[in-house]
């Protein structure tokens, strides 16, 4: 699966629940309106699909790009854990 499938799962997803596409800045963006549980459940998501696409040559674009999302997410998660959300 390449990037552009996973992130087009995501934007089906997102059209699903919300009636309209969603980006990876825009996922990034609504990140934090998600509980503890959809959050963690997303960035394991996230982590399956990277060790999917890092075991794949030539996407190594598509894995970086992937990569420093699942960073910034990672980091809000953190972020509002310590916050106590």
């Amino acid at each position: 699966m390449s990037e552009d499938d996973f992130l087009q799962q995501v934007d089906q997803a997102a059209r699903n629940w919300t009636g309209e596409g969603r980006g990876p800045d825009q996922i990034a963006a609504d990140f934090h309106l998600y509980g503890h549980s959809k959050r963690a459940e997303a960035l394991d998501q996230f982590d399956e699909h990277l060790r999917k696409l890092g075991s794949v040559e030539g996407d190594l674009r598509g894995y970086s790009r992937l990569s420093l999302l699942r960073r910034n997410l990672g980091k809000a998660h953190s972020t509002l854990i310590k916050a106590g959300r």
